[in-house]
């Protein structure tokens, strides 16, 4: 019998609260869209969300629970759900559909892409992201809107395609005009996240955290579904490309690890250079000039339902 392509769901839980709640129902209508459902929290193992995912996991036998038992930062984190994978079967081609406990997967997406035995349309030596189905949130109110509306498509791609990239183009893209992009939703191998967390350089924050994950050494595309497979929860002024001194800093690291990746195909050298000569050109004119920071370019590709 063929084995049923369908990724690992992980879900990263920090302080989720009402969010985390509304992330749960989200991954109780989805769950049979998913090898393994592995719910991750950061927190003591007495607290509020670890008390919600237990009782999740009493009402769903396939959901695993795991607590870090003190708060760690997201790269801490993320290495903790990656040894626990390793630890209990997972193999490194497995993939992981990433989820954010914010966020919610949208399970009229992923019913639209997978066939009729439940598999997902991936290709080995590619990475999935986006389109994301966005909706706007304030910081301290959940969201209470209409939850028929229409959603915004947001994309990294351009507006008009293609919707496949080499992953220097995808990149090289970014580090030009900055666009929305985002980890929740996202469909990659294990073993890009394996070679992040053990591989040097090592990688310290969160941010350009996608671009890091999509370089992986066997990777040499990424692209996006045909529609969104997850709804993402956006904060007002959550434009990533200000994030000033932070971000330059994740930026040397991705550039470090780009190097890394021209090691495993040399016909992207040359490509990479150009990169390296436009992200050099705009590091020196941050210094010299003050020159201001390119904005987050939100690219709306139609509408979807919920």
């Amino acid at each position: 019998m063929p084995h049923t392509i369908r990724p690992i769901l992980v879900c990263m839980v920090w302080r989720g609260g009402d969010r985390f709640t509304r992330c749960l129902a989200s991954i109780s209508a989805s769950q049979h869209h998913f090898a393994r459902v592995v719910l991750s929290v950061t927190s003591d193992d007495a607290s509020d969300d670890m008390r919600r995912a237990v009782a999740f996991q009493a009402q769903h036998t396939n959901v695993e629970v795991i607590c870090t038992n003190e708060e760690l930062p997201t790269m801490e984190h993320q290495a903790f759900w990656i040894d626990y994978l390793t630890r209990t079967g997972a193999n490194s081609d497995d993939w992981i559909y990433w989820l954010a406990y914010d966020d919610e997967v949208r399970v009229r997406g992923i019913d639209a892409i997978t066939d009729d035995e439940g598999n997902w349309p991936l290709q080995e030596g590619t990475v999935y992201f986006g389109p994301w189905a966005m909706r706007h949130e304030q910081a301290d109110d959940l969201w209470a809107g209409d939850p028929g509306q229409e959603l915004e498509s947001w994309t990294s791609f351009p507006p008009n395609g293609p919707t496949r990239l080499p992953v220097l183009t995808w990149i090289a893209d970014q580090i030009t005009q900055p666009t929305y992009m985002q980890m929740s939703g996202s469909v990659c191998p294990l073993a890009n996240f394996i070679e992040l967390k053990d591989d040097q350089p090592t990688k310290r924050g969160p941010m350009r955290i996608e671009m890091a994950v999509a370089a992986g050494r066997a990777t040499t595309h990424v692209e996006e579904f045909s529609e969104p497979i997850s709804i993402i929860y956006g904060r007002p002024n959550s434009d990533r490309a200000s994030y000033g001194k932070q971000a330059r800093r994740e930026d040397l690291h991705l550039l470090a690890w780009l190097a890394r990746y021209a090691t495993a195909h040399p016909r992207s050298a040359l490509q990479l250079a150009r990169l390296l000569g436009t992200a050099g050109a705009q590091q020196a004119a941050l210094r010299i000039s003050r020159t201001p920071l390119p904005y987050e370019e939100w690219r709306v590709r139609g509408t979807c339902s919920p």
